[in-house]
């Protein structure tokens, strides 16, 4: 069964830096090839920032036109790399260290923040569910909302008002999402008991590439913390996108094989 008769496949950026960043140089080739046959149905994705940049330029641009799906997120110079391979192999180890560098300090963030919201959640009797945290934390005045406002700035130079910003999350899935997952760690890290199990513990890089959720019909990941992790930021948000773990995918491929539905 070839993926390509079923899906159109996208290499997220993510997972290309991910490769690139394996330390064993003959193990990046093989994977490499894999890209390659995938790419014969597909196509690279942009980075997560790339697109959530362009999607505030676009909607600041022409808020009452902006429309989210209009941007095209194929990212060719990424195909034309993983077929020359003229430099990811000489980038190996900078690229390691610097996500090495990230992910300690996006967890540091929130390990910095996590008494303080101990604190204030071990005088309640019940801790407020996730669903309730991420709706006040994006909520008129909620925390996020302004970390929203403020990567717009980023992007776009201009720091929108909390009524655009919240304008802007309800009309690009890809922003609400990065949002969301922002959420979802902050609770997961900070605010769930102590006594309880992890809602699905991701990184930094497993929770950003919520922002590739809108785009998916099918979501495929090895790691089962961001799977996880990642089905509950698509049931906050609603998105119709199906979580599967690539053990799970693979045998339902078997199982399109043999049925003939596909």
């Amino acid at each position: 069964m070839q993926i390509g008769g079923a899906y159109r496949s996208g290499i997220t950026e993510s997972v290309i830096s991910e490769v690139i960043a394996h330390p064993d140089e003959q193990e990046r080739k093989a994977l490499f090839e894999l890209f390659k046959r995938l790419l014969r149905s597909g196509n690279c994705l942009m980075p997560f920032n790339w697109i959530i940049e362009e999607q505030a330029k676009a909607y600041q641009a022409d808020p009452v036109a902006y429309d989210w799906t209009r941007l095209n997120i194929r990212c060719a110079p990424a195909e034309v790399e993983i077929s020359r391979q003229k430099f990811v192999h000489s980038i190996s180890d900078e690229t390691r260290g610097s996500q090495r560098a990230w992910e300690k300090q996006f967890v540091q963030i929130f390990r910095d923040a996590k008494p303080a919201f101990q604190a204030i959640f071990d005088a309640e009797t019940t801790r407020p569910s996730l669903h309730a945290v991420t709706e006040r934390l994006l909520a008129p005045g909620g925390a996020h909302l302004a970390i929203g406002a403020g990567l717009v700035e980023r992007a776009t130079g201009t720091c929108p008002s909390e009524d655009e910003t919240k304008n802007f999350v309800d009309r690009c899935p890809p922003f609400k999402a990065l949002l969301v997952a922002l959420c979802f760690a902050q609770y997961d890290r900070c605010i769930r008991a102590e006594g309880e199990p992890s809602l699905g513990k991701a990184g930094r890089v497993d929770m950003f590439s919520a922002v590739y959720l809108a785009y998916c019909r099918v979501f495929v990941t090895n790691d089962e913390g961001q799977c996880r992790a990642l089905k509950s930021v698509a049931q906050l948000m609603g998105v119709d996108v199906s979580l599967q773990l690539y053990a799970d995918f693979k045998a339902d491929l078997f199982g399109l094989q043999w049925t003939g539905d596909q």
